[in-house]
């Protein structure tokens, strides 16, 4: 007679009920393994920008790329950093592959920040009017933009010199961006400091408020951010407004700002006139 062997009903069931708890242990491993990869590439795209952006500086008398150059002409005009659209019309899109940085950059258009898929684009019934970034933000008011010393007819004409930035190190030059409209998320060109800057307020002004954040925490509610000496960081969220001026909830979509609560990180001047602590560190804010 031969002898048959073989698992029971109990027995199969305990294994399926091993590799089920394994599973569930691993998936949000893998999962956070998944996150980091994507935040590599992410890294190499903002190096590209910031490269892009050294490089223009080079061709255009040290002078950096300027985020809006016509911002004034009518709609938001027709040119951004990251793209060129064919009105000056809101609801007309950049094509990211004529962007003022594109011959710059080595695919010949804005990359994809492979994180930020859950934007809704223009066309979709919603205020995309910044369609284009790749998920990327320009610190436009200090870097690509001189409106601390400018009117703001002529601020948005020219970015600032490359020469002129007083710590390139705590100067934020590009970094993962969008902004809430309603109860989407939609692209946007821009990272709003903690206050508005003008040339009587050059560290910004606290009576006016906040503008709406752009800074997006999308990786595990961090930030990448490349700097103006072009090493890059991995910021984590900070502080917020509940909702901006789009209706939009700041919270609900981890946008914000980190660490310091004034335009200390964004400003391009030299750091002098933040308060500092007794080692020598800027205070969360002057106001």
């Amino acid at each position: 007679m031969s002898r048959r062997s073989g698992l029971t009903l109990i027995e199969v069931l305990v294994v399926v009920a091993i590799i089920g708890i394994l599973f569930s242990i691993l998936l949000p491993v893998l999962s956070k393994v998944k996150q980091r990869a994507y935040s590599v590439q992410c890294v190499n795209n903002l190096r590209q920008l910031f490269l892009a952006n050294t490089m223009y500086a080079d061709e255009n008398n040290g002078r950096y790329c300027p985020a809006a150059p016509d911002i004034n002409d009518g709609f938001g005009g027709r040119v951004r950093w990251h793209g060129r659209r064919e009105t000056a019309d809101s609801n007309s899109a950049f094509d990211p592959r004529k962007g003022l940085l594109t011959e710059y950059m080595p695919e010949q258009e804005v990359l994809q920040c492979p994180v930020f898929m859950e934007y809704a684009k223009l066309g979709e019934g919603v205020l995309a009017f910044e369609a284009g970034t790749g998920g990327y933000g320009y610190n436009a008011a200090y870097v690509g933009g001189t409106y601390r010393v400018d009117s703001y007819t002529d601020a948005p004409k020219n970015g600032v010199s490359a020469s002129s930035i007083g710590s390139p190190v705590n100067t934020i030059m590009f970094a993962d961006a969008a902004i809430p409209v309603e109860d989407d998320l939609v692209e946007y060109g821009f990272l709003e400091p903690p206050y508005f800057v003008n040339q009587d307020y050059p560290k910004g002004c606290p009576d006016w408020g906040h503008p709406s954040p752009s800074i997006h925490f999308r990786h595990l509610r961090t930030a990448n951010v490349i700097w103006c000496d072009g090493h890059v960081t991995a910021e984590r969220f900070g502080w917020t407004t509940d909702f901006n001026i789009y209706n939009g909830n700041n919270r609900r979509w981890g946008v914000g700002w980190f660490r310091h609560k004034n335009n200390y990180f964004f400003d391009s001047d030299m750091k002098g006139g933040y308060p500092i602590d007794s080692e020598g560190n800027p205070v969360p804010s002057p106001y």
